[in-house]
């Protein structure tokens, strides 16, 4: 993609637009009990965006460091088909080790970076 779909911001630094960056919605629900008959009931509240995988291919080693500095709640900016978009997230964990290379200008780089975030904000529109 092209355009504002090729970056996202996470706390105020900008990074490259994530490997297969597909958001979805799941249902938030509150108030779950079982009836006597054994049915599952619970009252929607409202939606979020499901947690996800951030993976990237390369990350320079400023944006890497962005990442394993994040600690909390934090503001991830992206834009898709609707617009501009701000969410909170909480970082989790790296899936995997990234493998630290130097690019042909002499830049530190890291190959095969993937981090698990988590969404926070329920939206009831």
């Amino acid at each position: 993609m092209i355009g504002v779909f090729e970056s996202i911001t996470i706390n105020g630094v900008r990074f490259y637009r994530p490997n297969n960056f597909s958001l979805r919605r799941e249902d938030v629900l509150a108030g779950e009990y079982t009836t006597c008959t054994g049915k599952l009931i619970a009252d929607r509240i409202g939606w979020k965006y499901s947690d996800m995988t951030l993976s990237w291919d390369t990350l320079p080693q400023a944006m890497l460091d962005a990442l394993t500095g994040l600690s909390g709640p934090v503001q991830m900016v992206f834009t898709d088909s609707d617009g501009a978009h701000t969410e909170t997230i909480i970082r989790g964990a790296f899936t995997n080790t990234p493998t630290r290379f130097t690019d042909y200008n002499g830049a530190v780089m890291w190959s095969n970076v993937s981090v698990e975030v988590r969404f926070v904000n329920v939206h009831n529109e």
